[in-house]
């Protein structure tokens, strides 16, 4: 049997279709950031051990919610596929040798390499999520806009995971300015996908900077059931709630 690609054609080194669902289901649980990322994770490695491709999302999913970028413990986690275990693919090992960049804590290097897949794999969504995170910790607020408009025309509605790229697309726009364009490209994430929390996000800060202190009141506390149980946005969306209400 042929290795299998996944559900954006990205081939994949696993010839189990069970493993290819459940990757698929953590995938969209670390796109939402909601909390069960880890545990999804780790249902998918015991199942499949030696799909390259699940030790590449457990290492982003590592970096991601790295308070501390340096973890040269977590290269653990990568080191069979660096080895030439697991029968990794091409897309598979860089994967590996950006994450092992950003356990080694050169930031710099693992944008270089995870921003090289995103030209290579446009839809590589692990990848644009984890340039995006550090184009982020790195301050290269252009990057958060051009890199997803880069990619843009390789996705469409019918991919999963394409309201998480319009959410990143939406935060970009924000970031560089574009405020009414930032907001309608949010409001198209949450229509495709509601429990898109980065989306919200987003939206707030349109608001922020627009000075919709009312309107961004009434936003976050209408989206709360959404939020304010996500991993990744709970207590810095509820910072933004108090933002609004000290502006009113």
């Amino acid at each position: 049997m042929k290795s299998l690609t996944d559900a954006r054609a990205l081939p994949v080194s696993t010839r189990d279709p069970a493993s290819l669902a459940r990757f698929e289901r953590a995938l969209r649980s670390w796109h939402l950031s909601d909390g069960n990322a880890a545990a999804a994770i780790d249902e998918m490695l015991a199942h499949a051990p030696h799909f390259a491709m699940a030790h590449c999302l457990r290492a982003a999913d590592r970096l991601l919610g790295a308070e501390v970028l340096r973890q040269p413990d977590a290269a653990a986690l990568i080191r069979p596929i660096e080895e030439g275990a697991h029968g990794a693919n091409e897309r598979e090992r860089r994967h590996a040798a950006a994450a092992r960049a950003g356990f080694e804590g050169n930031a710099a290097l693992a944008l270089e390499r995870y921003g090289d897949l995103v030209v290579d794999y446009p839809r590589d969504s692990v990848a644009l999520q984890m340039a995006h995170a550090f184009d982020f910790r790195l301050g290269h607020r252009e990057m958060l806009r051009d890199r997803i408009a880069g990619v843009l025309p390789h996705w469409d509605e019918r991919m999963p995971g394409f309201a998480h790229v319009l959410g990143m697309y939406a935060f970009g726009l924000e970031e560089t300015g574009d405020y009414e364009q930032a907001e309608r490209i949010g409001r198209r994430s949450l229509a495709l996908e509601p429990r898109n929390a980065a989306a919200i996000h987003g939206i707030a800060h349109v608001m922020e900077m627009q000075g919709r202190a009312q309107e961004g009141i009434a936003w976050l506390q209408a989206t709360r059931p959404t939020w304010a149980a996500n991993g990744g946005f709970s207590i810095h969306n509820a910072w933004h709630l108090a933002l609004f209400q000290i502006d009113v």
